[in-house]
């Protein structure tokens, strides 16, 4: 075996070390992000310490090291609030000379960010886009199940704000705030499966932190027909996603394309995500001039642990002392008889 194949490869959390022999990165745009890293997975370790005060909100990185070179990462962030569950970027190649491939560099970065979760994070969440066979293949390997189905809307070129109707009627768009945030979030649990809301383990204050310049709920007095929220995942560009009810509602017609070009003109995302399955939503989006990127797929991994109940003595008796009571305990009376008794 040559040098190049002995070399081994190590998992560490980011540490200032890691910059300061990483050329690339110095010379690079890369390295504000990873400055953010750094500081966050500190703040990280003592939102951790503290979880019923401060709301996890950092992230943490892992780095692959291989002959004193960084050649992969791996970002996790707080899915809720509460820190019980995070969700996981798909590991980033940084370097591409090295001797391990990159399905073990990834499993190897997946697996350590899994083990060093906190003792309160109780699941994972990770979103793959569907063409990637070999991502979602691995993230079965490692105990994630699909969860939901997106669709990805990429903003047109432009907007022009003098084409765009109105608001109709009453209908007003709200900047989110903690009222309408759980006005909201009947809306956002309706929309998601009994296995994924144990998961996430969201509450309306989590829909709440993900605010930002373009978010936003379409609301009439206190009835609200849509929302948008920012993605929690985090990354290089802002990624939203749309809300609306189960019921498709006639008045976002003409409310939709107001509120679209509201989104691309304040938030600027890179891209908008849909339920996969939302047909009339589609529509109006094709329409504003929105194009349909990949789809993408939401996989969850649950970490809680079966607790076994306390056993009830009275109800571990046997079959014979349950049974005991149906045996007849004196002498059996005689058999009547329709005979005479003479």
């Amino acid at each position: 075996m040559d040098e190049k194949g002995q070399r081994s490869l190590r998992i560490e959390s980011l540490n200032p070390t890691h910059l300061a022999r990483w050329p690339d990165l110095i010379n690079g745009n890369d390295l504000p992000r990873f400055q953010e890293f750094l500081l966050g997975d500190w703040l990280s370790r003592f939102e951790q310490r503290f979880p019923d005060l401060i709301p996890s909100r950092s992230p943490r990185c892992l780095v692959a090291v291989e002959a004193d070179r960084v050649v992969a990462s791996v970002v996790a962030r707080p899915f809720n609030r509460r820190g019980s569950c995070w969700t996981l970027q798909l590991p980033e190649q940084l370097d591409t000379d090295c001797s391990h491939s990159l399905r073990t560099i990834q499993q190897a970065l997946l697996q350590q960010a899994l083990q060093r979760g906190a003792p309160q994070v109780c699941s994972w969440v990770i979103r793959c886009t569907t063409t990637d066979a070999d991502a979602i293949a691995l993230m079965r390997e490692l105990g994630f199940q699909p969860l939901r189905a997106y669709q990805q809307w990429l903003p047109p070129q432009s907007v022009a704000r003098h084409a765009t109707p109105p608001l109709p009627g009453a209908l007003q768009w709200a900047a989110l705030n903690r009222r309408n945030a759980q006005l909201l979030w009947p809306i956002e649990q309706g929309g998601s499966f009994s296995h994924l809301r144990q998961i996430t383990a969201l509450h309306w204050i989590d829909l709440f932190d993900r605010k930002g310049s373009g978010c936003g709920v379409l609301m009439e007095g206190d009835a609200v027909l849509a929302g948008c929220l920012r993605l929690p995942e985090g990354g290089r560009r802002e990624t939203f996603e749309l809300l609306r009810d189960l019921a498709w509602d006639p008045r976002l017609d003409q409310a939709l394309p107001w509120v679209l070009a509201r989104i691309h003109q304040q938030g600027r995302p890179s891209s908008l995500l849909t339920a996969l399955d939302d047909d009339p939503l589609s529509r109006v989006l094709e329409a504003e001039g929105w194009q349909k990127g990949d789809e993408q797929l939401l996989l969850g991994r649950s970490m809680w642990r079966r607790q076994q109940a306390p056993r009830n003595l009275q109800l571990s008796r046997s079959l014979d002392q349950v049974l005991g009571r149906l045996r007849p305990r004196g002498t059996p009376l005689p058999t009547p008889t329709l005979g005479s008794r003479r």
